[in-house]
């Protein structure tokens, strides 16, 4: 009982002291010029399963995985690789044949999505949803010539969030995948964060869910979407790693040519691999080298012209690399205009585009109106020693975060 007395007193007075602080003081997109020069930032995410979270990636596209190691730290495999409790099924995902990663099906897992910030920091409050979760089986039960490339397909398994949660309405809110221009035109700084569903999206380009069992066995999702590139009508299809790529057969007959070469990193040859694109293994040790060149792209909406984007960099796959000579592939520095924001609604359809609204740190709650309830909602965080305290983000909850809201309160918003 003392020790509760004491501890409810240290929580009373640092309350008070922050109180009359805040009273006396008061009197929460995706790149266009991006493509192969610009792979380095995803769109960041955070996975919390129980106490333990993990970084991941957002693909609205693909499905909802965890890498093999990080399955193991968040409690789904042990460390031997093996299910803790019984795996709902299996699948094998990626590739349209042999190229397939044999994984664990998990039904109704229960996962948290902390939107983060480029510098890898939360943007916005952790939200919780019951998902399907892909996982992949471990080496010695994948199909291989030999150790080193059943390792590879194990471990071509990233960590990200896909349709079924980048789709979700989760707590009356979006995940929104946001980029915004700095002052080098080839590198975009991306992020990720909520938007509440009464913000009216300005555009609407309509998508259609592909789902195609052709073996059996492999599950590819991903999302078509109507665009011309350099004039031409094409049906793409869509992903949210920062990369486009195309045949180089149509790339040919669209006029698109190689102006120089780059590396296909690791997460994105990750996402083409899982996501039924290409046959073709990634290996993380090991970067792809291809050809690339530029396109107009221009997607088509259901209400309203069509959004233009800036010449984007397309890679241009041989058919050893993606087999379908047709085959588009839009990434997120594709089809949303800088500067703006994204989110896809599985309700509807459709892909919601809006410009960039830049959160207000004082806005604590996220209401989107700064008034004495982002006041009350920062003393219950920085009361309860809450994470999301640290306004000034030097890692250490104190009076100074309380300085530091109390200046972004005064300051208000545009």
């Amino acid at each position: 009982m003392t020790t509760q007395r004491t501890n409810r007193t240290v929580r009373s007075n640092r309350l008070v002291r922050a109180a009359a602080m805040l009273v006396a003081a008061a009197g929460i997109a995706f790149s266009a010029a991006a493509g192969p020069e610009d792979q380095g930032t995803k769109y960041p995410v955070g996975v919390t399963i129980g106490d333990t979270e993990v970084s991941g990636i957002v693909d609205s596209g693909g499905t909802t995985t965890l890498s093999y190691e990080d399955a193991k730290k968040l409690g789904l495999l042990d460390e031997n690789g093996d299910p803790k409790k019984p795996a709902d099924g299996s699948v094998s995902l990626g590739g349209t044949g042999g190229g397939s990663v044999k994984c664990h099906v998990f039904n109704k897992v229960k996962i948290k999505v902390q939107p983060k910030n480029a510098d890898g920091t939360n943007n916005g409050p952790a939200r919780e949803i019951e998902v399907k979760v892909f996982v992949p089986k471990k080496p010695s039960e994948q199909e291989g010539d030999n150790d080193a490339a059943k390792a590879r397909k194990t471990n071509s398994v990233v960590t990200k969030v896909g349709a079924n949660v980048a789709g979700a309405t989760i707590d009356g809110h979006k995940l929104v995948l946001n980029d915004k221009e700095t002052a080098d035109p080839k590198k975009n700084e991306r992020s990720t964060g909520w938007v509440q569903l009464n913000h009216q999206p300005q555009q609407q380009a309509p998508v259609q869910l592909d789902d195609n069992y052709e073996d059996e066995i492999i599950e590819e999702t991903s999302f078509a979407l109507p665009a011309h590139l350099n004039g031409q009508p094409v049906m793409a299809r869509m992903i949210a790693s920062p990369v486009s790529c195309i045949s180089q057969q149509l790339a040919m007959a669209l006029g698109i040519v190689p102006v120089g070469q780059a590396e296909l990193d690791f997460a994105n040859h990750s996402a083409l691999f899982t996501g039924g694109l290409t046959d073709m293994v990634p290996d993380a040790h090991q970067s792809v080298v291809c050809n690339y060149g530029h396109a107009f792209v221009e997607i088509m909406t259901v209400f309203g012209p069509p959004i233009h984007n800036q010449p984007v960099a397309f890679f241009i796959l041989p058919p050893s690399f993606l087999p379908d000579q047709n085959a588009v592939v839009l990434g997120g520095n594709a089809y949303i205009p800088e500067n703006h924001s994204g989110w896809l609604d599985n309700d509807t359809g459709l892909f919601n585009l809006m410009p960039l609204i830049v959160p207000c740190p004082a806005d604590f709650n996220g209401d989107t109106v700064v008034n004495t309830l982002d006041v009350l909602a920062f003393l219950n965080a920085y009361t309860s020693g809450d994470p999301r305290a640290d306004f000034n983000g030097d890692t250490v909850v104190n009076t100074l975060d309380v300085l530091a809201f109390l200046n972004a309160y005064n300051a208000g918003c545009n």
